[in-house]
Protein backbone atom coordinates (compact mmCIF):
# COMPACT_ATOMS: atom_id res chain seq x y z
CA UNK A 1 0.00 0.00 0.00
CA UNK A 2 1.29 3.45 -0.86
CA UNK A 3 2.12 5.83 1.94
CA UNK A 4 -0.74 8.16 2.82
CA UNK A 5 -0.48 11.61 4.44
CA UNK A 6 -2.37 10.28 7.46
CA UNK A 7 -0.23 7.17 8.03
CA UNK A 8 1.34 8.33 11.28
CA UNK A 9 3.81 5.46 11.22
CA UNK A 10 5.66 7.54 8.63
CA UNK A 11 6.09 10.33 11.21
CA UNK A 12 7.27 8.91 14.55
CA UNK A 13 7.56 12.16 16.50
CA UNK A 14 5.09 11.92 19.37
CA UNK A 15 4.24 14.09 22.31
CA UNK A 16 4.35 12.78 25.87
CA UNK A 17 1.24 13.59 27.83
CA UNK A 18 0.80 16.77 29.84
CA UNK A 19 -0.13 16.91 33.50
CA UNK A 20 -3.77 16.51 32.39
CA UNK A 21 -3.19 13.29 30.49
CA UNK A 22 -2.45 9.64 31.11
CA UNK A 23 0.98 8.07 31.33
CA UNK A 24 2.34 6.13 28.40
CA UNK A 25 2.46 2.34 28.59
CA UNK A 26 5.84 1.51 30.10
CA UNK A 27 6.25 -1.79 28.28
CA UNK A 28 5.97 -0.06 24.90
CA UNK A 29 8.12 2.88 25.93
CA UNK A 30 10.82 0.69 27.48
CA UNK A 31 10.55 2.21 30.95
CA UNK A 32 8.86 1.34 34.21
CA UNK A 33 5.20 2.18 34.03
CA UNK A 34 3.83 4.73 36.55
CA UNK A 35 0.49 3.59 37.97
CA UNK A 36 -2.17 6.23 37.42
CA UNK A 37 -5.85 6.62 38.15
CA UNK A 38 -8.25 7.83 35.48
CA UNK A 39 -11.19 10.08 36.28
CA UNK A 40 -14.64 9.02 35.09
CA UNK A 41 -16.22 11.34 32.51
CA UNK A 42 -19.74 11.07 33.90
CA UNK A 43 -19.75 14.74 34.90
CA UNK A 44 -18.51 15.75 31.46
CA UNK A 45 -21.14 13.63 29.74
CA UNK A 46 -23.92 15.21 31.78
CA UNK A 47 -22.51 18.64 31.00
CA UNK A 48 -22.47 18.06 27.26
CA UNK A 49 -26.04 16.83 27.42
CA UNK A 50 -27.02 20.08 29.09
CA UNK A 51 -25.04 22.05 26.52
CA UNK A 52 -27.19 20.63 23.72
CA UNK A 53 -29.37 23.74 24.15
CA UNK A 54 -26.47 25.98 23.05
CA UNK A 55 -27.87 28.15 20.19
CA UNK A 56 -24.96 27.54 17.80
CA UNK A 57 -21.89 25.30 17.97
CA UNK A 58 -18.76 25.96 15.87
CA UNK A 59 -18.32 23.50 13.02
CA UNK A 60 -15.31 21.18 12.86
CA UNK A 61 -14.09 22.71 9.57
CA UNK A 62 -12.84 26.18 8.71
CA UNK A 63 -14.93 26.02 5.52
CA UNK A 64 -17.62 23.45 4.65
CA UNK A 65 -16.18 20.45 2.82
CA UNK A 66 -19.34 18.41 2.32
CA UNK A 67 -17.23 15.25 2.54
CA UNK A 68 -17.02 12.66 5.29
CA UNK A 69 -14.77 9.65 5.83
CA UNK A 70 -16.27 7.34 8.46
CA UNK A 71 -13.52 5.95 10.66
CA UNK A 72 -11.50 9.17 10.85
CA UNK A 73 -11.00 10.90 14.19
CA UNK A 74 -11.93 14.44 13.28
CA UNK A 75 -12.28 16.43 16.51
CA UNK A 76 -11.51 16.53 20.23
CA UNK A 77 -13.07 18.20 23.25
CA UNK A 78 -11.24 19.10 26.44
CA UNK A 79 -13.50 19.06 29.49
CA UNK A 80 -11.71 21.20 32.09
CA UNK A 81 -12.41 22.90 35.38
CA UNK A 82 -9.96 25.72 34.52
CA UNK A 83 -10.25 26.94 30.94
CA UNK A 84 -7.84 29.85 31.53
CA UNK A 85 -5.09 27.53 32.79
CA UNK A 86 -5.64 25.12 29.89
CA UNK A 87 -5.42 27.95 27.37
CA UNK A 88 -2.18 29.17 28.91
CA UNK A 89 -0.65 25.68 28.98
CA UNK A 90 -1.55 24.52 25.47
CA UNK A 91 -0.89 27.93 23.96
CA UNK A 92 2.66 27.86 25.33
CA UNK A 93 3.32 24.21 24.44
CA UNK A 94 1.79 23.98 20.94
CA UNK A 95 1.16 27.59 19.96
CA UNK A 96 -2.57 26.95 19.69
CA UNK A 97 -4.95 29.86 19.33
CA UNK A 98 -8.27 30.27 21.15
CA UNK A 99 -11.60 31.97 20.51
CA UNK A 100 -14.49 32.22 22.95
CA UNK A 101 -17.95 31.41 21.61
CA UNK A 102 -20.84 32.53 23.80
CA UNK A 103 -20.86 34.29 27.15
CA UNK A 104 -20.41 33.44 30.80
CA UNK A 105 -18.27 30.86 32.60
CA UNK A 106 -19.65 28.01 30.50
CA UNK A 107 -18.87 29.60 27.13
CA UNK A 108 -17.33 27.32 24.51
CA UNK A 109 -13.65 27.80 23.65
CA UNK A 110 -12.66 27.00 20.06
CA UNK A 111 -9.04 25.84 19.60
CA UNK A 112 -7.22 26.45 16.33
CA UNK A 113 -3.82 25.33 15.09
CA UNK A 114 -2.28 27.77 12.62
CA UNK A 115 -5.72 29.15 11.85
CA UNK A 116 -7.39 25.73 11.43
CA UNK A 117 -9.98 24.64 14.02
CA UNK A 118 -8.96 21.33 15.65
CA UNK A 119 -10.71 21.09 19.04
CA UNK A 120 -12.74 22.81 21.71
CA UNK A 121 -12.83 23.33 25.46
CA UNK A 122 -15.89 22.92 27.64
CA UNK A 123 -15.90 24.09 31.24
CA UNK A 124 -16.98 21.60 33.88
CA UNK A 125 -16.71 21.85 37.65
CA UNK A 126 -14.12 19.54 39.20
CA UNK A 127 -15.53 16.61 41.15
CA UNK A 128 -14.74 16.62 44.85
CA UNK A 129 -13.01 13.23 44.61
CA UNK A 130 -11.39 13.81 41.22
CA UNK A 131 -7.66 13.13 40.88
CA UNK A 132 -7.52 15.18 37.67
CA UNK A 133 -9.36 18.31 36.66
CA UNK A 134 -9.51 17.75 32.89
CA UNK A 135 -9.99 15.05 30.28
CA UNK A 136 -9.69 14.88 26.49
CA UNK A 137 -12.45 13.18 24.50
CA UNK A 138 -11.96 12.28 20.82
CA UNK A 139 -14.78 12.35 18.25
CA UNK A 140 -15.01 9.70 15.54
CA UNK A 141 -16.65 10.42 12.19
CA UNK A 142 -19.40 7.88 11.49
CA UNK A 143 -21.92 7.30 8.71
CA UNK A 144 -24.82 7.31 11.18
CA UNK A 145 -24.69 8.46 14.79
CA UNK A 146 -27.91 6.65 15.64
CA UNK A 147 -26.65 3.38 14.15
CA UNK A 148 -23.35 3.79 16.02
CA UNK A 149 -25.14 4.29 19.33
CA UNK A 150 -27.35 1.26 18.71
CA UNK A 151 -24.32 -0.85 17.81
CA UNK A 152 -22.61 0.24 21.03
CA UNK A 153 -25.62 -0.84 23.10
CA UNK A 154 -25.94 -4.18 21.31
CA UNK A 155 -22.19 -4.91 21.52
CA UNK A 156 -21.81 -4.31 25.26
CA UNK A 157 -20.95 -0.62 25.33
CA UNK A 158 -22.95 2.20 26.92
CA UNK A 159 -24.33 5.45 25.53
CA UNK A 160 -23.61 8.28 27.98
CA UNK A 161 -25.26 10.98 25.84
CA UNK A 162 -27.88 9.74 23.37
CA UNK A 163 -27.76 10.97 19.74
CA UNK A 164 -28.75 14.59 19.42
CA UNK A 165 -28.40 17.46 16.98
CA UNK A 166 -26.06 20.30 17.98
CA UNK A 167 -26.86 23.33 15.78
CA UNK A 168 -23.86 24.22 13.65
CA UNK A 169 -21.92 21.10 14.69
CA UNK A 170 -24.02 18.16 13.53
CA UNK A 171 -25.34 14.99 15.11
CA UNK A 172 -23.35 13.63 18.05
CA UNK A 173 -23.41 11.00 20.79
CA UNK A 174 -21.00 10.06 23.57
CA UNK A 175 -20.18 6.39 24.09
CA UNK A 176 -18.14 4.09 26.31
CA UNK A 177 -16.87 0.83 24.85
CA UNK A 178 -17.33 -2.48 26.73
CA UNK A 179 -14.12 -1.83 28.71
CA UNK A 180 -15.18 1.71 29.64
CA UNK A 181 -12.99 3.76 27.28
CA UNK A 182 -14.94 6.88 26.32
CA UNK A 183 -15.22 8.63 22.96
CA UNK A 184 -17.69 10.56 20.85
CA UNK A 185 -19.22 9.89 17.43
CA UNK A 186 -20.08 12.68 15.01
CA UNK A 187 -21.83 13.23 11.70
CA UNK A 188 -20.56 16.71 10.93
CA UNK A 189 -22.97 19.30 9.55
CA UNK A 190 -20.16 20.93 7.55
CA UNK A 191 -18.34 17.73 6.55
CA UNK A 192 -15.07 16.39 7.93
CA UNK A 193 -11.83 18.41 7.88
CA UNK A 194 -9.61 17.85 4.81
CA UNK A 195 -7.95 14.42 4.92
CA UNK A 196 -4.33 15.61 4.91
CA UNK A 197 -1.21 15.02 6.95
CA UNK A 198 -1.32 17.41 9.94
CA UNK A 199 1.17 20.22 10.43
CA UNK A 200 2.97 20.51 13.79
CA UNK A 201 0.36 21.15 16.47
CA UNK A 202 -2.26 18.99 14.75
CA UNK A 203 -3.65 15.62 15.83
CA UNK A 204 -1.43 12.86 14.48
CA UNK A 205 -2.62 9.53 15.89
CA UNK A 206 -4.99 7.82 18.30
CA UNK A 207 -4.33 4.69 20.34
CA UNK A 208 -6.65 2.64 22.48
CA UNK A 209 -5.04 0.83 25.41
CA UNK A 210 -7.30 -2.15 26.01
CA UNK A 211 -7.32 -5.27 28.14
CA UNK A 212 -8.63 -7.40 25.26
CA UNK A 213 -7.38 -6.03 21.96
CA UNK A 214 -9.16 -8.57 19.78
CA UNK A 215 -12.52 -7.96 21.45
CA UNK A 216 -12.17 -4.19 21.22
CA UNK A 217 -11.15 -4.41 17.55
CA UNK A 218 -14.35 -6.37 16.95
CA UNK A 219 -16.35 -3.67 18.78
CA UNK A 220 -14.86 -0.74 16.84
CA UNK A 221 -14.68 -2.33 13.37
CA UNK A 222 -18.41 -1.82 12.55
CA UNK A 223 -18.43 1.70 14.06
CA UNK A 224 -15.87 3.12 11.64
CA UNK A 225 -16.24 0.57 8.86
CA UNK A 226 -12.71 -0.49 9.76
CA UNK A 227 -10.52 -3.19 8.36
CA UNK A 228 -8.35 -4.54 11.18
CA UNK A 229 -4.69 -5.36 10.62
CA UNK A 230 -2.51 -7.12 13.21
CA UNK A 231 1.01 -5.65 13.22
CA UNK A 232 4.06 -7.30 14.79
CA UNK A 233 5.72 -4.80 17.12
CA UNK A 234 9.12 -6.50 16.98
CA UNK A 235 9.12 -8.13 20.40
CA UNK A 236 6.68 -5.74 22.05
CA UNK A 237 2.91 -6.12 22.34
CA UNK A 238 1.20 -6.63 18.99
CA UNK A 239 -0.79 -3.69 17.64
CA UNK A 240 -4.12 -3.84 15.85
CA UNK A 241 -4.46 -1.01 13.38
CA UNK A 242 -7.88 0.26 12.34
CA UNK A 243 -7.96 1.14 8.64
CA UNK A 244 -10.61 3.26 6.94
CA UNK A 245 -10.46 4.37 3.34
CA UNK A 246 -7.44 2.09 2.98
CA UNK A 247 -5.27 3.89 5.54
CA UNK A 248 -4.51 3.53 9.27
CA UNK A 249 -6.65 5.80 11.44
CA UNK A 250 -5.97 4.45 14.95
CA UNK A 251 -4.30 1.60 16.80
CA UNK A 252 -5.19 -0.75 19.64
CA UNK A 253 -2.56 -1.95 22.13
CA UNK A 254 -3.16 -4.44 24.91
CA UNK A 255 -2.41 -3.17 28.40
CA UNK A 256 0.52 -4.95 30.03
CA UNK A 257 -0.29 -3.96 33.63
CA UNK A 258 -2.98 -4.94 36.07
CA UNK A 259 -5.37 -2.32 37.40
CA UNK A 260 -4.99 0.22 34.59
CA UNK A 261 -8.31 1.16 32.94
CA UNK A 262 -8.80 1.03 29.21
CA UNK A 263 -8.52 4.49 27.61
CA UNK A 264 -7.91 6.40 24.39
CA UNK A 265 -4.68 8.38 24.00
CA UNK A 266 -4.44 11.26 21.52
CA UNK A 267 -1.08 12.20 19.97
CA UNK A 268 -0.07 15.66 18.74
CA UNK A 269 2.51 16.05 15.99
CA UNK A 270 5.47 18.23 16.96
CA UNK A 271 8.42 19.55 14.95
CA UNK A 272 10.98 18.95 17.69
CA UNK A 273 10.24 16.61 20.59
CA UNK A 274 12.89 17.86 23.00
CA UNK A 275 11.94 21.51 22.48
CA UNK A 276 8.28 20.62 23.03
CA UNK A 277 9.03 18.77 26.26
CA UNK A 278 11.00 21.73 27.53
CA UNK A 279 7.98 23.95 26.88
CA UNK A 280 5.84 21.42 28.77
CA UNK A 281 8.13 21.75 31.81
CA UNK A 282 8.25 25.54 31.62
CA UNK A 283 4.45 25.66 31.42
CA UNK A 284 4.11 23.56 34.58
CA UNK A 285 3.45 20.19 32.94
CA UNK A 286 5.09 16.85 33.67
CA UNK A 287 6.87 14.45 31.30
CA UNK A 288 5.60 11.08 32.47
CA UNK A 289 7.73 8.96 30.12
CA UNK A 290 10.94 10.34 28.65
CA UNK A 291 11.71 9.84 24.95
Amino acid sequence: MDSHPLDCKQAPLRMSRSRWGDSLPGERAGVRHPIVRLVCLVGALVLLAACASTPQWPGVTAQPTGETTPGRWVWAELFTADVAAARAFYGQVFGWGFRTVGDGPDAYTLIDNRGTPIAGMIHRAADADATRSARWLGLLSVASVDAAAEHARQAGGTVGVAPRQLPGRGRVALIADPEGARFGVLRSQTGDPPDVFPPPGGWLWRELWARDGAAMAAFYAPLGGYDVRLVDAGGGPAERRLLAGGYPRAGILELQFEGLPSAWLHYVRVANLEDTLERVRRAGGTVLVAP
